[in-house]
């Protein structure tokens, strides 16, 4: 047999069909990225979709890398601060690069498929998050609730944090006063308080004074390293001093027109006098409360009150032994506070108020009948 019908032979003896395994293709995957802004710290939710052409299980590998500006690498990190192999990821975007210590500005993140063949998709797909820089967290407060008043003084705080770069990065923040008109005011660097198991937050504080009544704004503004900056105001209604208040008496006051019955030694007294500075009884640390106290009587047969010398205090004693009983006397009370503000009502009104509120009386009067 030639080497010719040889050849021929086994092409014969192949004739009929052709078997060729089928070609696996490579899978197509995507990101899914939900969400607009991210901001340095948030948490990022991204997953993988795929579209197999053989309807393949496809195995996805997530790696994100921190990255001061670039996106191309050059500015990133060596090594993945993150890696996964499920269709999801989730992560919190780092404050720094992890090997340069410098603010992280953007995430670029990598996702590589192969489906259950080993097929590997191509090309891999990359996603950049842009990582902004969060403003500073900025609080104002001031001290107590009372009423401002011209020359009344009121510490104002400020309480800053930083959740990118921490407190530690912002300096004082920037005061400002708007003040109803071209007045004086005052506005002096205090001390602050300091919580040691806040971390987290600064405090700095202003002790600030109006001379003048109306309407004040006191706008602070705080600035990252990264030129993020928040401003908050603080509006404070400064008004003319309100007077005092009577807040308590005893004994009790009679009905108009009845007399308080007496047959021995009484002590007749103001135990709590309201005011938003000159209360009753006084704060022991404040050397400024100057509750005035100007006790008058009246006896038997008179028709107008006279003062009585040296009796300043919140109390005043009468003697029922010094008159017949039957006798009709009048114990009156009036309060002052550091504006001096003068009791215009006349001397035969019993009560008397500085303002329109009935309730809030600067002179209470007893009428008295000695038994």
């Amino acid at each position: 047999m030639t080497r010719l019908s040889l050849l021929l032979g086994v092409a014969l003896g192949l004739s009929g069909c052709f078997y060729t395994d089928e070609i696996n293709q490579r899978p197509g995957i995507s990101i899914n990225a939900a969400g607009n802004q991210v901001y340095r710290g948030d948490r990022v939710k991204l997953s993988a979709e795929s579209d197999d052409p053989e309807d393949h299980a496809v195995s996805y590998t997530w790696r994100a890398y921190a990255c001061t500006e670039g996106a191309d690498g050059a500015d990133c990190d060596q090594v993945p601060f993150y890696t996964e192999i499920l269709p999801d990821a989730e992560f919190d975007v780092p404050l720094v690069r992890g090997n340069a210590s410098l603010p992280l500005r953007n995430v670029r993140v990598v996702l590589e498929g192969k489906d259950e063949l080993g097929a590997t998709a191509k090309p891999m797909q990359e996603l950049v998050i842009v990582a902004l820089d969060r403003p500073p967290g900025l609080d104002l407060a001031r001290n107590g609730t009372f009423v401002m008043t011209p020359t009344r003084e009121v510490i104002i705080y400020a309480t800053v944090s930083d959740f990118d770069d921490g407190p530690e990065s912002l300096g004082m923040p920037t005061w400002e006063v708007f003040a109803p008109a071209q007045v004086q005011y005052d506005l002096l660097d205090v001390p602050a308080p300091s919580n040691p198991n806040d971390p987290a937050h600064k405090t700095f504080a202003k002790a600030f004074k109006p001379y003048a009544i109306g309407e004040w704004e006191i706008r602070v503004t705080a600035v990252d390293p990264y030129d993020q900056k928040t401003t908050k105001s603080l509006f404070l209604s400064v008004v003319a001093p309100p007077p005092p208040c009577i807040a308590q008496v005893s004994p009790i006051v009679p009905p108009v027109g009845a007399a308080l019955p007496i047959t021995e030694p009484t002590l007749f007294r103001v135990p709590v006098v309201i005011d938003d500075r000159d209360f009753y009884p006084p704060a022991p640390d404040d050397p400024l409360n100057v509750t005035k106290f100007q006790w008058s009587f009246m006896g038997p047969g008179g028709v107008v009150h006279s003062s009585v010398p040296g009796a300043t205090g919140n109390s005043f004693a009468l003697d029922p032994a010094t008159y017949t009983p039957g006798d009709i006397v009048e114990v009156r009370v009036e309060i002052f506070d550091r504006e001096n503000t003068p009791i215009s009502c006349p001397d035969s009104a019993a009560t008397c108020s500085t303002i329109s509120m009935p309730s809030c009386i600067q002179r209470q009067t007893w009428r008295v009948e000695v038994r």
